[in-house]
């Protein structure tokens, strides 16, 4: 049983040697280490589930558990998403990145009743289901929020905000959209071009998703069960484009 991973996908995280030790010592089995590369040793399990990147004749890159990868991200400088065993290092942001960013919280803050939703930012980890964790760059929770893993995790967004970057633009409009949609919470998925005017709105209906796309300064993303409207030129506002 082979583990899908897509072209689109961030880059696997490459293990420093510190982490390869630490997370050994944590590990009630043993494994070897090559070139940032954490191997599982002896043969895999006939059942069990196959990296993508085995190579029959080869050791089996390790597949990690969500407690192993909880325990990871606790001790780590950076953040990480987890996907099907697989731990996944997050692109840098840019300027333009940061600066969409803080103009949609700007524009959410004043719009949204503080008794009601939590704006959160990018350091507020988001569980998809049991095999999936992600970082959404803006999260959005309606009453009170739904934690796990000492309040690190949320569990009940309405709203996901995503702002691209080449490197990630197939990842947040495919897979992550997939992951989003997954989540029952959630009423809405907003993916913010940060290189263009470009602007896609994923909102839940009864009979699916409605899918919008925006490229006018002039228009307006209705987030109709959030009761409040993002204008494209609040998004990129202070933004001058080549």
């Amino acid at each position: 049983m082979a583990v899908e991973r897509l072209g689109s996908f961030p880059k696997p995280h490459s293990f420093t040697v510190e982490e390869y030790f630490a997370f050994e010592e944590r590990s009630e089995f043993k494994h070897e280490f090559i070139d940032g590369v954490i191997y599982d040793c002896g043969d895999p399990y006939p059942e069990s589930p196959v990296h993508p990147d085995f190579v029959p004749g080869h050791p089996m890159p390790h597949l990690f558990t969500v407690a192993e990868y909880l325990a990871f991200e606790a001790e780590s400088e950076f953040k990480h998403e987890f996907i099907d065993g697989i731990i996944y290092d997050m692109t840098g942001g840019t300027f333009y990145h940061s600066k969409i960013k803080v103009n949609v919280f700007r524009a959410l803050l004043p719009q949204l009743d503080d008794k009601l939703f939590e704006i959160l930012n990018s350091d507020m980890c988001v569980k998809v289901d049991s095999k999936r964790y992600v970082y959404p760059d803006l999260s959005v929770v309606r009453g009170q929020p739904q934690l796990e893993d000492n309040d690190t995790t949320l569990l009940n967004p309405v709203l996901a905000v995503e702002v691209t970057s080449p490197a990630s633009q197939d990842y947040d409009r495919v897979e992550k959209r997939a992951f989003y949609s997954a989540i029952a919470s959630l009423q809405a998925y907003l993916v913010i071009d940060q290189h263009r005017v470009h602007v896609e709105l994923y909102t839940r209906r009864e009979d699916g998703w409605l899918w919008q796309t925006f490229d006018s300064m002039e228009d307006i993303a209705r987030l109709r069960d959030l009761g409040c409207d993002l204008a494209l030129a609040a998004i990129y506002r202070a933004i001058s484009f080549p």
